[in-house]
């Protein structure tokens, strides 16, 4: 059994994998060891990680990334307002009065939680790590 982690860092991400003795930072599908944390939303897909990161000069409204500083932070927080100008994605109020993240998908205006946006790049964390094992990825340990 190994031991599966996800550093979720501001811009990129690493998955590590603790077994026969040592810690071996594991390879995306790109040859890299380091993922971006970006999601980028298209008409008909979504991508996340350096295929997501591809798109932020051509898809950029679309294209999520920092949006880690917004976890736990309600919209009306005056740090989230004084950010809101310089994003250059659009933020909204969720119903429960967090900050979501609005954007077109699937040729649709969507508003996504930062948790859900978050989940996806964990989702793609874990597939980078399922690859790399060969067997599925049950429980990690996220920093």
């Amino acid at each position: 059994m190994s031991v599966v982690g996800f550093d979720v860092g501001f811009m990129n991400c690493y998955v590590a994998v603790a077994r026969a003795g040592g810690i071996e930072t594991v390879a995306n599908e790109y040859s890299d060891r380091c993922t971006p944390a970006c999601v980028s939303f298209g008409p008909r897909n979504r991508s996340i990680g350096a295929a997501a990161k591809s798109q932020v000069v051509t898809n950029c409204k679309n294209t999520v990334q920092g949006f880690k500083k917004f976890h736990g932070r309600a919209f009306s927080d005056p740090y989230v307002q004084s950010l809101k100008n310089s994003l250059v994605y659009d933020i909204a109020q969720m119903p429960t009065g967090t900050t979501g993240i609005k954007v077109m998908y699937m040729e649709e205006e969507k508003v996504f939680s930062i948790e859900q946006v978050t989940a996806m790049l964990l989702t793609k964390l874990k597939e980078t790590a399922e690859s790399a094992l060969k067997k599925p990825v049950a429980d990690c340990v996220v920093s």
